[in-house]
């Protein structure tokens, strides 16, 4: 197993797609140094801290520019065989399919968490010059940790969440499916996050958890674990279960 995440990892030395997607997820840090410059402006008298940048930020991260993205790469790694056409050079070998899934997993998995620390270093980074230069209150290191395990937990759940897309890139041999049933699932997003009814939807009810937002929704806790359980239940099954019918053509 380790050798064929070993491999998976091997690939992406000579994929853009690493450093389009760390590139990618620095939007977030820069949108929020953005907003910061703009409330310095216009709201001079108005005090917000570091917990106060790494928790804006949160919307973009779970719902937004992110989570785009972790479909994108979700849509890559599960597609690429196809695109480049070495499937049939990896099906005749005598490795276990579900453990070649496992391994694509699992290189997503690490991909999502090492994308998530760039985001967290870069809202650190890019909110320590904000805070040289205006001065930022309750900038320091404990605070960033403390939010760096929420962005972990937070990441935790968003994997989860993209289970189906790699089902979609799968059964369409490519990116675009994916990526527009992303853009459907960001649009649901965008407008469920401010209503109760969006802690039911498993692609808001992660950042409603994340946020601590259950209670005030008037939903248990447990109710929207158990819908983001199912649906990466049924994106995990429907993937393994189509690879696992998969011929050589």
């Amino acid at each position: 197993m380790l050798k064929l995440i070993y491999c998976e990892l091997l690939k992406l030395k000579h994929s853009k797609m690493l450093l389009i997607s760390i590139l990618g997820v620095m939007a977030t840090p820069f949108m929020m140094l953005i907003e910061s410059l703009q409330t310095h402006f216009a709201h001079p008298e108005r005090v917000f801290t570091l917990a106060n940048v790494y928790d804006n930020s949160l919307l973009y991260i779970m719902l937004l520019t992110n989570m785009m993205i972790y479909v994108v790469i979700t849509a890559y790694l599960f597609s690429r065989e196809y695109t480049e056409h070495t499937l049939k050079t990896i099906l005749p070998i005598p490795i276990s399919r579900r453990k070649l899934l496992y391994s694509k997993f699992c290189t997503l998995f690490l991909w999502i968490i090492m994308l998530t620390l760039v985001t967290w270093v870069g809202i650190l980074a890019l909110s320590g010059i904000y805070h040289v230069v205006f001065g930022m209150k309750g900038y320091n290191l404990f605070v960033a940790i403390k939010w760096l395990f929420k962005f972990i937990l937070g990441s935790i759940l968003m994997f989860l969440t993209v289970s189906p897309f790699a089902y979609i890139a799968q059964k369409t041999k490519g990116f675009v499916a994916p990526v527009i049933a992303s853009a459907v699932i960001v649009m649901g997003s965008a407008a469920l996050c401010n209503q109760d009814f969006g802690a039911l939807y498993p692609w808001t009810a992660t950042f409603f958890l994340i946020k601590g937002r259950m209670q005030g929704a008037g939903y248990p806790v447990p109710l929207a674990i158990g819908v983001i359980a199912i649906v990466s239940a049924v994106g995990f099954l429907m993937t393994f279960n189509y690879f696992k019918k998969e011929d050589l053509k």
